[in-house]
């Protein structure tokens, strides 16, 4: 982790784009910051992201646990279903005869 330190209107560049300034420090040690980013990013508190992102695995886990209880399960039925048609010719070779 990079510990850097800033005063009031002092300023970090992240990768060439993202430019956060310190605007306030409170008495009770809170510090306001000020983030300037392209649009294409998203900008989160991390108590924030770390909720949207638990969400996200429970979305994922639910998808998952419909799209597997949707599959046709193989049964009895749907195993007969699936049987070979085996032909064989006659001894007087006329009619086949499927089993």
């Amino acid at each position: 982790m990079l510990v850097l330190t800033r005063r009031v209107n002092e300023s970090i560049v992240i990768n060439g784009d993202i430019l956060i300034t310190v605007l306030e420090v409170g008495r009770n040690g809170q510090v306001r910051l000020g983030i300037d980013a392209p649009r294409h990013y998203q900008v989160y508190r991390r108590e924030l992201w770390l909720e949207i992102e638990q969400e996200n695995k429970l979305a994922l886990a639910s998808a998952l646990d419909s799209k597997a209880t949707s599959a046709v399960p193989t049964t009895s039925s749907n195993a007969a279903a699936k049987v070979d048609v085996i032909i064989e010719p006659t001894p007087t070779g006329q009619h086949p005869v499927k089993h």
